[in-house]
């Protein structure tokens, strides 16, 4: 058996062409096909954008109970990590700030400000009685310093837990791009954002994005926060494409998502690699993301239509078990490519443990990259990675990578002999993808990623 051990030196692309597609390795060279760039960074600024509307106090509870899974990882994953709070509550004429007769149940000063106010439940998940210590600052950026400012087990409390009482309009995407707007980050939000750190967004929601204030019309009679859907599908449920009775006429439309993902990438100067978008949504088929729709269905008993679900969380009993589709957050997913820097996972789950998981495993080791071009005969091609041949077969063993010669090959001892990577041209980018047992970001702990498509 042929052994490849991994070498990864400096220099050890050896060049015998001044052609630019020229590919020379160990003195042979390969005619490029494609090429695919990414880049490992040793740091993370983890951007939660949690839903605190009054049906998610399941996935808070969630969200604290797997934290500690979630952390051990980016600790053995990342050399340090960042990590803050904001809430999809953007202050509009139908979600005014909190106070009054809710003021012990809600976070004062949500538009994207990050949260630093430990909150707790005194309730249970159908009736909960949420209070808030006094605001502590240093609590608005959390690192392996003080992680217990996200969830202390021992206390019960965290900024985790951001209540219940916030507004029915949930604005994810605005959200997350006033806390990374230069006024909050040289203010409010500072010392978050690096710019050598992988920029990661955690978006967890049971409700539809409703773009920005001013998208849609608030506080209407008969339609209230359903009106986020129609403009998210662009008609409502009888064919409409605005309200009628809507004082200020407006269209059923949102701010773009391209916007968002234009402003993200902006960010980190459209450096490929270096922005991940995640989330933890309603799914109709949580193995074929873009399959979730909106739909809508008559409630003859309250004379109204409304919202079809997603899903149902299995095994449920009480209010709170099934969450509405979320187009607009998993386009956004699909705009970064999902498994390449984009994550989808489905809310409707009654334990967030292995998801939080393999969130904190994606966001440190993508397995699928993109690609420049399309190949055009992938049957005869190889592949390179930084500088390195990676055989089309190996053993599946993560011990290290031992070529074999395909399927039918038996010699494999510790498991069978598979693909190490495979081509695919189906989405709107071809992208190469490698198996579960090659591991390429565990090669690079930091730096740029090359993939390199050739043939003889």
């Amino acid at each position: 058996m042929k052994k490849l051990l991994f070498l990864l030196l400096a220099g050890f692309l050896l060049s015998c062409s001044e052609d630019s597609e020229k590919f020379c390795i160990d003195g042979t060279c390969y005619n490029v096909l494609s090429r695919g760039n990414s880049y490992r960074p040793a740091a993370v600024d983890i951007l939660f954008v949690i839903d605190n509307s009054g049906s998610m106090v399941g996935e808070q509870h969630q969200l604290a109970d797997s934290f500690q899974k979630f952390a051990s990882v980016l600790e053995q994953r990342f050399q340090d990590y960042h990590i803050a709070i904001v809430t999809t509550g953007m202050q509009s004429g139908g979600c005014p700030a909190c106070g009054g007769a809710i003021e012990m149940s809600c976070i004062k000063d949500e538009n994207g400000r990050f949260q630093d106010t430990r909150g707790i439940n005194l309730g249970t998940i159908d009736d909960p009685v949420f209070e808030f210590d006094p605001a502590d600052p240093s609590c608005r950026v959390v690192s392996a310093n003080n992680k217990d400012c996200f969830y202390d087990q021992s206390t019960g409390k965290g900024t985790v837990l951001v209540g219940v009482n916030g507004c029915g309009y949930e604005r994810g995407l605005a959200a997350l791009k006033t806390a990374l707007s230069e006024n909050l980050l040289s203010d409010w939000n500072k010392d978050f954002l690096r710019d050598d750190a992988l920029l990661a967004v955690v978006v967890i929601s049971d409700e539809e994005d409703c773009g920005e204030v001013g998208d849609v019309s608030e506080g209407l009679a008969g339609i209230g926060g359903n009106i986020c859907y129609f403009a998210s599908k662009g008609v409502g449920p009888e064919a409409e494409t605005s309200f009628l009775d809507d004082p200020n006429q407006k269209p059923y439309q949102l701010t773009p998502v391209e916007e968002y993902r234009d402003f993200l990438m902006e960010l980190k100067n459209n450096r490929p690699g270096m922005v991940k978008f995640t989330t933890i949504v309603g799914l109709s088929d949580p193995t074929d993301p873009s399959s979730t729709t909106i739909e809508y269905e008559f409630n003859s008993s309250r004379n109204r239509w409304e919202i079809m679900n997603a899903c149902a969380t299995p095994d449920c009993e009480g209010n709170y078990c099934a969450a509405n589709p979320a187009p607009r957050y998993i386009e956004m997913a699909q705009l970064f490519g999902i498994g390449i820097n984009g994550y989808v996972d489905t809310i409707c789950q009654s334990d967030f443990s292995f998801s939080m998981e393999c969130l904190a495993n994606f966001m440190a080791c993508q397995q699928r990259f993109e690609l420049g071009s399309p190949v055009l005969n992938s049957q005869t091609a190889e592949l390179s990675f930084n500088n390195e041949l990676i055989p089309r077969y190996s053993c599946s063993t993560a011990a290290q990578l031992t070529s074999c010669q395909g399927p039918q090959d038996s010699s494999c001892s510790d498991g069978p002999c598979v693909a190490t990577w495979t081509y695919d041209d189906s989405a709107d980018s071809p992208t190469i993808t490698f198996a579960d047992h090659f591991k390429p970001c565990e090669l690079v702990l930091e730096g740029d990623i090359e993939i390199v498509v050739v043939e003889k």
